[in-house]
């Protein structure tokens, strides 16, 4: 019997139930996917916590892969940004604290992207790519 499938992404704590504090936001990586270019967030802190799979992620000039289970946290102003380059999806829980960015996520699962919130900022290309080739959204 097959699992059903899960949406890309859920939001699982807004700022409205934690007092402002957390988000806690589940997010999955497709398989080659890109990722978002180089940014920093100079109004919340994130933590990616790889629930399973692995990604390729940078934070700040370090450049690493992340496996199932392994935590990662960019503090307000870090850049970072990472990278699916398995062949297999990833799925990430990332934490924003204090909350309020979980409200872009929601843009991004109902198929609204577009331009990414004022609190990311790019600061350099996709991880092995230039900001003209990029694809993705900003996280």
């Amino acid at each position: 019997m097959s699992q059903p499938s899960r949406p890309p992404i859920i939001v699982h704590l807004r700022g409205q139930q934690s007092g402002g504090d957390l988000a806690l936001i589940e997010v999955l990586v497709e398989a080659g996917a890109a990722g978002p270019p180089l940014h920093v967030h100079p109004g919340h802190a994130e933590g990616f916590f790889v629930l399973e799979g692995e990604l390729l992620v940078q934070l700040g000039d370090e450049v690493r892969t992340a496996r199932t289970g392994e935590f990662l946290f960019a503090t307000a102003g870090a850049p970072h940004t990472f990278a699916d380059r398995a062949e297999r999806d990833a799925r990430l829980l990332v934490t924003s604290t204090p909350a309020g960015f979980e409200r872009y996520f929601d843009r991004l699962a109902a198929g609204n992207g577009g331009d990414p919130p004022e609190d990311a900022i790019r600061v350099g290309p996709p991880i092995g790519g230039s900001v003209e080739h990029q694809t993705g959204d900003v996280g």
